[in-house]
């Protein structure tokens, strides 16, 4: 079976990754030599890897909603060109932020590499190459959240969404979430889409309070070879 190559994902672990999308049977034999296979399928596939250990699944969903008015402007928020902010701060952030993704709880990555990742996305996305703005909460002049996005044509994507773990649930994620719509808004842009992992109930249901549904499911696992 051909195997797509991820470069950016071969170049960043410094191993060979490929990703094997809705695989028509079960059994697969890979034609080239990988050290990762990402298997991404609708549904929940009994798939097996000659060679391949199954090492950890997990259910990508993204929640959609067409945002239909502006919401109330909170004075706490700042585009990142707006503010002073402490790197160290948003890489611990992004850290909280993919305490449930594939990259962590895969122990076969390690936290370090988790770490770099994830540092690295925060990187590429004050630079722009990731997203288009970093939006920051502030009290007291710390930074307390923090989300990133990206517009696509006539749509935009969360990509990092992150609030600190001692003021989680005071409603500081809702209000980055309405200001990225203010500002999806305000430049003609009326789709947001958010990707999470259905197993992070705590995020799901904090999306649905925000009237976004579900839109896409994806069953993505990963194989290493033995």
């Amino acid at each position: 079976m051909e195997v797509n190559k991820l470069k950016w994902d071969s170049d960043f672990f410094n191993i060979k990754v490929g990703e094997i999308i809705n695989p028509d049977t079960n059994v697969i034999v890979l034609k080239g030599k990988f050290d990762l296979i990402y298997l991404k399928s609708e549904k929940n596939c009994e798939a097996k890897i000659e060679g391949y250990v199954n090492s950890f699944t997990e259910t990508k969903v993204l929640f959609s909603k067409l945002i239909d008015q502006k919401r109330e402007i909170n004075q706490n928020v700042f585009s990142i060109s707006e503010t002073n902010f402490n790197i160290d701060d948003l890489y611990n952030l992004a850290f909280e932020s993919g305490k449930m993704s594939r990259f962590n709880l895969d122990k076969k990555f390690g936290r370090t590499k988790f770490e770099k990742l994830y540092v690295k996305w925060v990187d590429n996305s004050i630079n722009k190459i990731f997203a288009d703005d970093v939006l920051i909460y502030k009290e007291n002049n710390q930074t307390l959240g923090f989300v990133t996005y990206k517009t696509e044509n006539n749509f935009a994507t969360i990509g990092l969404i992150a609030v600190d773990s001692f003021s989680q649930g005071k409603g500081i994620g809702s209000k980055l979430i309405d200001a990225v719509e203010n500002k999806l808004i305000s430049n003609g842009v009326y789709k947001l889409i958010i990707p999470t992992q259905l197993e992070n109930t705590n995020a799901c249901g904090f999306y649905e309070k925000k009237k976004y549904k579900i839109s896409q499911t994806t069953v993505i696992k990963h194989f290493w070879k033995k």
